[in-house]
């Protein structure tokens, strides 16, 4: 059979580039064979510009504006939130007493007169620095810093999964590779957090961007697919990703710990001066990491007069006092992996539910502490992320045996420490914390996601996988393409009903087009 114009296409520009050697030649292949991912890349931007615009909206709904704010106090030559102070709150004799509540900043933290934000500044200094070069002096709201990561997060995801696929499982397609890119940025609640892209939002995903930036550097450490020149590069872009990453939310603290362990060790492992190497890569990946640490604490220093006071002491709430207790975990680890959706024969079909009631929210007979609290929505990674069932497989069918010297066999398993840290580790303070909320699971997803492409590519390329092709590509695939479907439906609420508040006659359209009711549907809550 002849050649389709398509394939007769590609060969002529693949032929037509390889006449072409050196640098810039090798630059415009590499380029070319790359041109597929930058497409997805561009695809997950414009469903992420979609969602947080309610449908393509020219002025963009605001959820916050902290971060902006703080900004503008950067501009200013300050670090604290050039607000107004109440002046009852400045002659309160104990201003954190909720009689004081209506003079209160909700949720920022108040010093010695000034209000603070306890989240991570970085954020808030990239929008200085860009409010600075574009000259713009009005508030804009904290939505346009929160999608400037998204987008990066949609990129190094991208990377982190291309280049995990093709060097640790070869025979994988590229359309399994692509679905999977899709699975990780699309699943919820990624969607859920770009239409309510407030300021709680934007500590969560601006950390998570930096880790997958981190972990895209320290895979290719750990892959040598570099000089040793360059592995040293590597290895600081590591320490930085990592380090930005607690600029943002100090909370990922312990992932970044062990994804620092995990590295150095990869790294110099077969080395024949096995402690020297590792003495060296820790000073490389920790140098940058230790300078954005120690500049974080000193920011603390300046502004609480205590190098590890990062604001919580003073903040300025209604909700309860911020608690850790062990006797949280129970009920919240149900609730991030199993709480159940509310379902309707109305578009989007799939609802989350506030103020759900422990009837409802949890089995008969469950044990809840007495100040446990049901209030936000959350729907269980495992009812409305399916690709994550896959997750078994990448410790079943990891290699054997487990020998450290083979780099497929250390690739892997430093991908399923690694991944497995970032689906847990991230989010140990939410699951200690005395209620669930879906913003918490945007701390654990992309890495649950991560150990669940893992399950399943090594599905595939084992022999089990290799046996029914056709069975393993159908179920990777309806479990991926469900986990995509399942976060658009949860992402058009987002926590107060995004499309239908902010573009109603939009929304009626799509639910009259899209709805399968026979007469009037049954929906729940969706606000408090």
């Amino acid at each position: 059979m002849p050649p389709s114009p398509t394939a007769s296409r590609k060969g002529n520009v693949s032929s037509f580039l390889k006449r072409y050697r050196g640098p810039i030649g090798a630059f415009f292949r590499r380029a070319w064979e790359r041109l597929w991912l930058a497409a997805l890349v561009v695809l997950g931007c414009a469903i992420y510009l979609y969602f947080v615009s309610a449908g393509g909206l020219k002025d963009w709904p605001v959820y916050g504006s902290y971060y902006d704010r703080l900004s503008d106090g950067f501009l200013a030559g300050h670090l604290n939130i050039p607000v107004a102070i109440a002046p009852e709150l400045l002659a309160a004799k104990n201003p954190y007493d909720s009689i004081n509540s209506a003079h209160w900043w909700g949720d920022a933290s108040y010093y010695k007169g000034k209000y603070y934000i306890y989240w991570g500044p970085l954020p808030a200094l990239l929008q200085a620095a860009a409010k600075s070069l574009l000259d713009i002096r009005h508030a804009i709201g904290d939505l346009y810093v929160a999608l400037f990561f998204l987008c990066l997060g949609v990129l190094f995801g991208a990377q982190l999964v291309e280049r995990v696929a093709r060097r640790l499982f070869g025979s994988v397609s590229r359309p399994l590779v692509a679905l999977g890119i899709l699975t990780l940025v699309l699943s919820n609640p990624t969607l859920h957090a770009v239409t309510t892209t407030g300021t709680y939002h934007v500590a969560i995903v601006s950390a998570q961007t930096c880790l997958l930036g981190g972990l895209v550097a320290a895979f290719d450490v750990v892959w040598r697919s570099a000089s040793p020149g360059d592995r040293r590069v590597k290895l600081m872009l590591a320490g930085l990703g990592f380090g930005l990453a607690l600029a943002c939310r100090v909370t990922v603290a312990p992932a970044v710990a062990i994804f620092c362990v995990a590295t150095v060790l990869a790294d110099a492992w077969c080395s024949e001066r096995r402690f020297s190497k590792l003495l060296a890569s820790s000073v490389w990946l920790g140098a940058p990491l230790l300078v954005i640490s120690g500049a974080l604490l000193y920011y603390n220093k300046l502004r609480f007069e205590s190098w590890f006071e990062f604001g919580m002491t003073f903040q300025t709430t209604s909700v309860p006092a911020f608690r850790l207790s062990a006797e949280y975990a129970w009920p919240n680890l149900y609730s991030y992996m199993l709480r159940p959706p509310f379902l309707s024969c109305q578009f989007p079909y799939v609802f989350q539910v506030w103020v759900m009631g422990a009837d409802d929210a949890f089995p008969h007979n469950f044990q809840l502490p007495k100040d446990y609290m049901i209030l936000e929505p959350v729907i269980g990674w495992l009812r409305a992320v399916p690709i994550t069932w896959l997750i078994p497989f990448g410790f079943l069918l990891a290699p054997r045996p487990l020998s450290f010297r083979e780099r497929n066999t250390r690739a892997y398993l430093w991908c399923l420490i690694v991944f497995s840290a970032f689906a847990t580790a991230t989010g140990l303070v939410g699951i200690t914390l005395y209620g669930a909320t879906m913003r918490y699971l945007n701390d654990i997803t992309f890495g649950l996601v991560l150990v669940s492409l893992l399950g399943g590519y090594a599905l595939k390329v084992h022999r089990l996988g290799r046996r029914a092709p056709r069975v393993t590509t159908a179920l990777f695939s309806s479990l991926a393409i469900a986990s995509i479907v399942l976060g658009m439906l949860i992402g058009y609420q987002g926590y107060n009903w995004h499309f239908s508040k902010h573009n109603p006659a939009l929304d009626a359209v799509i639910v009259k087009r899209l709805s399968v009711c026979d007469g009037p549907a049954v929906l729940p809550r969706y606000h408090p």
